[in-house]
């Protein structure tokens, strides 16, 4: 997978509809929870259905000492032996709120990378290599997926 390429997608509100049903929640996501909980199974439908990578984790926490937060999805490519590790953002309305690729500030890349250490260094894994990407989610009339390799 290029580094440098995004990878987009439209979501068709089949696609929508059935990964929604799958997760249990409303295709429409009307609540805050809603809406995040339909990103990452969205997002999980895509790393694993489409780009065939092993799914590891799902909202991981950490909460022992300083460090504290959740890894969205985890997953591993078994071509490449590669540990990846996603953020997902998922905006209703991309108009209104801002579209999901902005959504990354740089003191939570920060975060996220502490937190990426301590899920391997918890698991016990020894990928031979490490990548953070972001998935954004775009919903509403022209739902979009974009992901975005080595983002973090």
């Amino acid at each position: 997978m290029d580094p440098l390429t995004i990878h987009r997608r439209s979501l068709s509100p089949a696609v929508l509809d059935a990964v929604a049903g799958a997760a249990g929640d409303a295709p429409s996501g009307h609540t805050t929870h809603g809406v995040g909980a339909l990103g990452e199974a969205l997002a999980v439908h895509h790393l694993v259905g489409e780009d065939g990578l092993e799914l590891l984790a799902r909202n991981w926490r950490a909460g022992h000492g300083e460090l504290r937060g959740e890894l969205d999805v985890v997953v591993r490519d078994p071509r490449t032996d590669t540990l990846v590790v996603v953020e997902v953002k998922t905006r209703r309305d991309a108009a209104r709120f801002g579209g999901a690729l902005t959504a990354v500030h740089p003191r939570q890349a920060a975060r996220l990378r502490r937190l990426t250490t301590s899920f391997v260094r918890d698991a016990g894994l020894r990928p031979a290599r490490l990548r953070l990407d972001l998935v954004a989610i775009d919903l509403g009339r022209n739902a979009t997926l974009h992901h975005v390799p080595d983002a973090l």
